[in-house]
């Protein structure tokens, strides 16, 4: 993922600043990949997860169009339950972040393994219902709230970002 930020535009178009930024740093430094992450700032697919959660329009772009092994709502949510569960449970030492951060994260991470485990959530299967589900309202209040989250987590701006990137398409 992240050599596509440095070989091609795909990652700039797609994805707000911060992980940009960070995409590109850890191409320029692979050493830093074998670095024990201990703060929060060291995991990148966090940002991601926590981005793609907040993004209906990469929702609507990319969930359930590659089947199986695409992106969809079932591996999102599943790969950030584990993220951050791992995060916030890692004690020796704790993942440095601010008590807001921590809190926040938490809060999303209760509210989507509650959405996801809803009996009256559409069931992903692997991408085939992703679209009542981008459209649910339900799921998109939690999209709301992780642009609160990811925006807390990185300092990205994402209604600026999302402005400048409707004044440079053509």
């Amino acid at each position: 993922m992240r050599e596509i930020a440095k070989t091609s535009g795909f990652a700039k178009k797609t994805y707000p600043p911060w992980i940009v930024n960070k995409m590109l740093e850890l191409d320029e430094h692979p050493e830093l990949e074998d670095v024990v992450p201990t703060k929060i700032t060291d995991f990148l697919r966090i940002y991601i997860e926590v981005w793609v959660i907040s993004s209906k329009e990469y929702q609507e772009q990319y969930w359930g169009k590659q089947g199986q092994w695409g992106d969809n709502f079932g591996e999102t949510t599943m790969t950030f339950e584990e993220d951050a569960e791992n995060i916030l449970e890692e004690n020796d030492p704790p993942i440095e972040m601010t008590p807001k951060q921590r809190e926040m994260l938490s809060k999303l991470l209760r509210i989507v393994e509650e959405y996801d485990g809803d009996p009256s959530t559409p069931l992903s299967r692997y991408g085939e219902n992703d679209k009542a589900i981008v459209n649910d309202p339900k799921w998109q209040e939690i999209g709301k709230y992780a642009k609160l989250v990811y925006e807390e987590l990185s300092g990205d701006d994402l209604d600026a970002w999302e402005k400048s990137r409707a004044l440079a398409k053509p």
